[in-house]
């Protein structure tokens, strides 16, 4: 499982400067073909600088273990909030 990308990425409006919610489309390779997930997802920055990812999909869209998903998805969203690249 490799997450290829994740695209359409729009940010909702939020009354908290320290924390975003998205919503986007990520691209997964599963073991056989490729999967196109909505997913929802928040970036959180505490007082300490360090990020809190939470990642929201719904589970019944995709036939993988929930757990490696998740975190390879954090982990491909922290890249994008550390690289900039979030609106």
């Amino acid at each position: 499982m490799k997450v290829l990308g994740i695209n359409s990425i729009f940010k909702e409006d939020s009354s908290l400067y320290y924390m975003n919610h998205y919503t986007a489309n990520a691209v997964i390779e599963l073991i056989t073909q490729k999967v196109d997930l909505p997913v929802n997802f928040s970036v959180e920055i505490t007082p300490l600088g360090t990020r809190n990812i939470d990642v929201n999909f719904n589970k019944d869209d995709i036939n993988y273990p929930v757990m490696p998903l998740t975190k390879a998805l954090k982990t491909f969203v922290d890249e994008l909030s550390k690289n900039g690249e979030l609106p």
